[in-house]
This record gives structure tokens, C-alpha cells and sequence, in this order.
């Protein structure tokens, strides 16, 4: 069997997954995944599935949950039927009507490249003299 542009793996509606994926094509979930994923092709998140998993992706199509921070190479496409509960940052972003997003958003070149840098601010749990905040926030950069 050979290699076609649109084949997929398939995490089918019966399966349910904790832990680590990786790929370099692309995959499909119908299914629910716990964890993180990383992957250099497109990750589909077909209507009625669940990811709760922090995503760093080329390019991501959400139709169903998305609960975590998401990052997109390329871009997010954000379907009437998705819902996406966390940060994203995507080099483009298209969001259809009907669909949620509960969070931050950085699109354009400038915001995936600084999200492939390491973070150089403190973890939001620690505690701040400025009330929660790092200082940079505090100060307003």
C-alpha cells in the first residue's frame, strides 16, 4: 500500500488514549486522547471527538473538543461544531460561525515563531508580589 497526500491514521470513536503521540503525516481522531501531541502533519479533530492534551501540530482542524493549548505551524481551522479551551497561536487561524474558543489567541509568523522559544516567564501558579502576575505583565509588556 502506498503513501497518497490524504491518508490518515484514524483513532477511531471506540478508542481512548493517555499519553504521547507523535506523527509526521496525519491523523484523524474520532476517538478520545489525554496527553500531548506533537506532530509535522495535519491532526483532525473530528465532530463528537475529545483531546485534552496540550497540541503542537502544522496544521490543525478542530470539529469537536479541544481542551488544552494549541499551536499550528500553518494554521487552525476552527469548524462551526468545534470548541477549543485554551491558548492558541497558529500562523493563520479561520474560525467558522458557530464555533467556540475560550482563551488567547497569537496568529501570524511572528507568534509561532515566538512560541518555539522557551518560555522565559515564570509558570502562572507562582506566586507574584504583582498579584498573580510576572512582573512583565504587571509592567504592561
Amino acid at each position: 500500500m502506498g503513501d497518497t497526500p490524504n491518508e490518515a491514521t484514524i483513532i477511531g470513536s471506540d478508542i481512548h488514549i493517555k499519553g504521547e503521540l507523535t506523527f509526521q503525516k496525519s491523523v484523524r481522531l474520532v476517538g478520545t486522547f489525554e496527553g500531548s501531541i506533537k506532530g509535522e502533519g495535519e491532526l483532525q479533530i473530528a465532530k463528537g471527538a475529545a483531546c485534552k492534551a496540550e497540541v503542537d501540530s502544522s496544521s490543525v482542524i478542530v470539529e469537536g473538543i479541544v481542551e488544552g493549548n494549541l499551536v499550528a505551524h500553518d494554521a487552525v481551522h476552527l469548524n462551526k461544531s468545534g470548541v477549543v479551551k485554551g491558548d492558541i497561536v497558529a500562523g493563520r487561524m479561520v474560525m467558522a460561525e458557530g464555533a467556540s474558543f475560550y482563551g488567547k489567541c497569537a496568529v501570524g509568523p511572528e507568534a509561532v515563531k515566538s512560541a518555539a522559544k522557551p518560555a522565559a516567564n515564570p509558570p502562572r501558579s507562582q506566586a507574584t508580589p504583582s498579584g498573580g502576575r510576572s512582573s512583565e505583565a504587571a509592567a504592561g509588556k
